[in-house]
């Protein structure tokens, strides 16, 4: 059992190892270790985001080294990747696996500061005996999370010793590793925005800005585009959603301009109490970037008209996706894309290739769930003459062999069936395959990259997926948001309009957009594309209006029953806007009258959805389509 009175999140984690994990917590629980090879390539992908923040961990290498303390990073996975030990407790520490290579995931090693800092996002201490396995209860972890820009945890910070006194005395290590993820943070966070407007929020107006590490983003409109863990404390905010996008005037109430010119205090409402200040230099940096030093080895920043610089759009969670993606370009690392169904993996798959060395070479896909088990083997692997009854008189070239030399995409890879991962994970590693019914091994110059929208460690925990394959086509996770997530939504949706249209003269009007940024799109970009379809076949040829839109884009009328068995999603709750309907054109009589009347009643008791008027008044949409444009109802 935990310890009594142990801490809430230990609490919570006893009960995931016990009830979740089916962990035994007098087992030794030894954590897993990667190759050297797995961890090269983890570490190439943390180096490329962390290299900004390299002048703290060389502050943590003299702590590791001098102190007592063992210092370990790891990965958003619990891999650690980095360590600094002092020299005379290292061997011991190293046998208690607190070394480069291991995995110190909460589901493999129990409750542990490395472990359950990843599964909760807190920073938090585990002392002694409140470590599930016996193998750590003679040691102290404090650990606090790593947070990316975008706000997603890419790692933890460890500081290690060994348990002495109580846990209060442990408070030290507590604020010091905290204090110091606040500093990595904030060092990525510049870098991240350095295009961008800086500022920071400080106690006093004569502090040095710079070494704040509660930092905003804002761009040139004075629109918040980020914002660090440290600033969202100041303020009193719990989510980076809620002020993200908001603009900087609505938050404090001070213009870019208020700011650029003076500190200004932030006297009531959320940060009161701190000012906030400009970081010195950045807006000259903006406008006439230094050039790099002749001995930089970094890459040159792409284009912003790159293949992953469209896939991104203006979305700023997005276009730092498309960063990561240009820096482990061409450097054998596996990229994975996660994100719901129709969010376009395929399509950012397709702009890492072209972005990519590879981009004149052939680029495979290869759905997973599309292909019924018994075909899936010789679709990656290919057969030779004669291997199948019916199968091809001269045999098959597998999607592997095909993608030689250039980029194989596996979507889906999460209903991959078990014995295939296990042939796929030898491939990868020995870059090599045996068609079926061949025995020479042939070569091949492989690229892979996968996508799925389930939650692999999920799946890794219930067995149905290899962990050693997870860990090496994860060596990049990108998340894609979901459209309703989006912060360009309304352009997007405008980009694919015109994509989809057969004219330019044909244009959505602003009620109708609104009524699409609003709805919360269970089926991402693709029922998008479906909608405006529909849209444009139903449209007069002028302009898409809120009648020639699905009725699936709108809200249940009042009193109208919720279908139960419809994707659980929060509903649109933007009604279609009040109409000034103009009744010019119509036959005269008083039938017509009397008709028009009664279609215009029931189209304003059913909130101008078609469908559902049509039904009401017993007459086919179709039928009810040709009666709104003979009495002009349509119009706006």
């Amino acid at each position: 059992m935990a310890p009594a009175q142990a801490a809430p999140e230990i609490l919570g984690s006893w009960q995931r190892c016990i009830e979740d994990y089916q962990l035994d917590p007098e087992r030794n629980l030894r954590a897993p270790r990667l190759s050297d090879s797995e961890v090269r390539q983890a570490r190439g992908l943390q180096d490329s985001l962390l290299h900004s923040a390299e002048p703290v961990f060389e502050r943590l290498r003299y702590l590791g080294g001098n102190s007592g303390y063992c210092v370990l990073v790891t990965d958003a996975s619990g891999i650690v990747l980095r360590e600094y030990i002092d020299s005379n407790r290292g061997q011991e520490l190293a046998e208690k696996g607190l070394s480069v290579g291991t995995v110190w995931s909460e589901n493999l090693v129990g409750t542990n500061g490395l472990g359950t800092c990843l599964a909760t996002g807190e920073a938090l201490t585990v002392y002694a005996g409140e470590h599930f396995g016996r193998e750590l209860q003679r040691f102290s972890c404090s650990t606090a999370p790593l947070i990316a820009p975008d706000g997603n945890i890419i790692g933890a910070l460890d500081i290690s010793t060994y348990a002495q006194g109580d846990k209060i005395g442990q408070g030290l290590a507590l604020n010091l590793v905290c204090d110091t993820a606040d500093q990595i943070e904030a060092a990525m966070f510049r870098h991240a925005f350095a295009r961008h407007q800086l500022l920071a929020l400080v106690s006093s107006p004569l502090a040095d800005a710079g070494q704040s590490n509660a930092l905003l983003a804002v761009n040139d409109s004075g629109w918040i585009l980020g914002a660090t863990s440290a600033a969202l404390l100041q303020l009193g905010v719990a989510e980076r959603c809620l002020i993200v996008g908001q603009g900087l005037a609505v938050l404090t109430g001070a213009s870019l301009d208020d700011v650029q010119r003076a500190p200004w205090s932030l006297e009531q409402g959320p940060g009161s109490g701190c000012w906030l200040m400009r970081l010195a230099g950045e807006a000259v940096r903006r406008t006439t970037p230094a050039p790099a030093p002749a001995t930089s080895v970094s890459a040159p920043r792409p284009s912003l008209d790159s293949p992953l610089y469209r896939a991104a759009g203006s979305d700023p969670l997005l276009q730092r996706n498309a960063d990561i993606c240009h820096r482990v370009l061409n450097r054998d690392i596996c990229i994975l894309l996660q994100g719901e169904t129709g969010t376009g993996k395929e399509v950012w798959a397709r702009a890492i290739h072209d972005s990519s060395s590879r981009h004149d070479k052939p680029f495979v896909t290869l759905n997973c769930a599309a292909i019924p088990e018994s075909l899936i083997e010789s679709e990656l692997f290919g057969y030779s003459a004669g291997t199948f009854t019916g199968g091809l008189k001269g045999g098959k070239v597998g999607k592997i062999e095909a993608s030689h030399g250039g980029t194989l995409f596996l979507d889906e890879i999460g209903d991959m069936p078990l014995m295939l991962q296990a042939r796929l994970l030898r491939v990868l590693a020995e870059r090599e395959i045996t068609p079926l019914g061949q025995v020479k091994p042939v070569g091949i110059d492989l690229h892979v990259l996968c996508a799925t929208h389930r939650d692999l460690t999920e799946a890794v925990a219930q067995g149905e997926f290899r962990e050693d394959l997870y860990y090496r086509i994860s060596g990049v996770r990108i998340g894609l948001l979901a459209l309703r997530d989006r912060q360009d939504r309304l352009a997007l949706i405008e980009k694919v309009f015109a994509e989809l249209r057969e004219s330019n003269q044909i244009a959505i009007d602003e009620p109708a957009l609104q009524v699409l940024g609003s709805y919360h799109w269970p089926g991402n970009i693709r029922q998008l594309k479906n909608a405006l379809q529909f849209a444009l076949c139903m449209c007069d040829g002028r302009a898409v209006r809120i009648t020639d839109l699905p009725d699936e884009v709108f809200p249940p009328a009042p009193g109208e029953p919720v279908n139960t068995n419809a994707i659980a999603a929060p509903r649109a709750t933007v009604l279609p806007p009040d109409r000034l309907v103009s009744l010019v054109g119509a036959e005269g009589g008083q039938v017509e009258e009397d008709e028009k009347a009664q279609i215009l009643a029931a189209l304003q008791q059913h909130r101008w959805v078609v469908l559902r008027a049509a039904e009401a008044l017993g007459v086919s949409r179709s039928t009810l389509h040709r009666k709104l444009k003979k009495y002009g109802l349509s119009e706006t």
